[in-house]
């Protein structure tokens, strides 16, 4: 019996390490995307802004793309090219049930939040939205250059999705062990009562 109980608290440890253990970076799905200090960089033409997102109401954490749940997420778009301080950006958040929309799609009606041009001369774009529901998501941001031509880059926002799994499988894991530490402490106070009875 005690070989069975300690198999099972090394099986205990393995999960619950296997599942805190950091997971690697993931790279945001759109060109010359990388993580830097908890800010996504991406860029948008020749230029590159970053991306800084919370959820205020749930998390002190930084995010970059991924979300473990729906809520208030506010995004915080650093124009890190200075020129880009001095044109008009517009930002459209649009849901993607089936896949990265193309370019000949119209956004409309994926549409969830829209934020209309304007400069930024801060530098700083502070952008909320409240998801409801969880699912892959996109913002669209989009500059207007003075000779009137428009460039789109695309930030991938996955709500409720991986990270989701892994906080549920935590959990399963902890009441696992539990179940594992209370059956074993039961064997062994039955072990131990049998001990005293036989001495008797």
């Amino acid at each position: 019996m005690s070989s069975v109980n300690s198999l099972a608290r090394q099986l205990c440890i393995a999960f619950v390490v296997a599942f805190l253990a950091p997971a690697p970076a993931k790279a945001i799905s759109m060109d010359k995307a990388s993580t830097i200090r908890d800010q996504c960089e991406i860029s948008i033409g020749p230029d590159l802004i970053g991306i800084v997102a919370y959820m205020p109401d749930r998390s002190r954490d930084r995010f970059c793309g991924d979300f473990p749940s729906t809520g208030r997420i506010i995004l915080t778009v650093d124009l890190v090219a200075e020129r880009l301080r001095q044109l008009p950006i517009e930002v459209r958040i649009v849901r993607e049930k089936n896949g990265p929309l193309a370019e000949e799609d119209d956004p409309t009606p994926f549409t969830v939040a829209y934020f209309p041009p304007r400069l930024y001369p801060g530098g700083a774009m502070p952008l909320e939205h409240i998801f409801e529901e969880s699912g892959a998501y996109a913002a669209l941001i989009t500059v207007t250059e003075s000779s009137g031509a428009k460039r789109t880059t695309r930030f991938a926002i996955n709500v409720g999705g991986p990270l989701q799994f892994y906080a549920t499988a935590i959990l399963s894991g902890v009441f696992l062990c539990g179940a594992v530490f209370a059956y074993w402490r039961y064997v062994e106070e039955a072990k131990r009562s049998n001990k005293r009875a036989r001495l008797r």
